[in-house]
């Protein structure tokens, strides 16, 4: 298992040296609330705007619906749904569904510095056809000593079905809480595409706002 994830983190982590035909600059920015349940079970609503062609034109709307809840201290899973309205470059809209549950693991390595695999099993689609897609997360994330501030690097791949890997992104982030309820989150990420016409490798500035009710 270990030879297996460090093989996906290998190709993971070369993919930068890929160049794809299309370039783009993009900022993405959430807003999302969250509410405690009952103990260890939260229920979170999350909204989202996406800008593409160097952040000019609009990209995506989504509003996401979450239930998280942790079985132990290393075990969490979560299920939801995200309503999303797509603009192409001509700005025709699209809307589409999305159901998605996660499994995820937490390890602390070493003082300071824990891991996280984040195993998403998603199916979007519209009213007519629905696509299944894998998504692996790797995430390390380090408490620096003496400072609020956060950093966090990651890399996810998209696996479908019936084209295997067609997309992989790369994140690195800095995470600083404002107040006890309030988190604000400001991300660098690459995001790039596979086994479609005109692949994009896509340049994302992002920033996210968490309020706990």
């Amino acid at each position: 298992m270990k030879i297996i994830q460090n093989s996906i983190l290998l190709v993971l982590f070369t993919s930068f040296s890929v160049l794809s035909q299309e370039n783009d600059f993009q900022t993405w920015s959430s807003l999302s609330f969250k509410k405690k349940v009952v103990k260890k079970t939260d229920f979170t609503l999350k909204t989202g705007l996406r800008l593409r062609e160097n952040s000019t034109l609009y990209s995506k709307q989504f509003f996401d619906l979450r239930l998280r809840t942790a079985l132990t201290k290393k075990l969490t899973l979560a299920a939801g749904y995200r309503y999303v309205t797509n603009w192409d470059k001509k700005l025709n809209i699209s809307n589409l569904h999305r159901f998605y549950s996660d499994f995820i693991y937490k390890i602390k390595l070493v003082k300071r510095l824990r891991c996280s695999i984040r195993n998403r099993w998603q199916t979007q689609g519209d009213a007519y056809d629905y696509r299944m897609t894998l998504r692996q997360k790797f995430a390390l994330v380090y408490n620096v000593r003496k400072t609020k501030i956060t950093p966090n690097l990651a890399t996810e791949y998209f696996l479908r079905l019936d084209n295997g890997i067609n997309k992989l992104r790369s994140t690195i982030s800095l995470s600083y809480p404002i107040n006890k309820d309030l988190d604000f989150d400001l991300s660098y990420r690459i995001q790039q595409e596979f086994y479609v016409n005109n692949p994009e490798t896509l340049f994302i500035l992002e920033g996210k706002i968490s309020y706990d009710l």
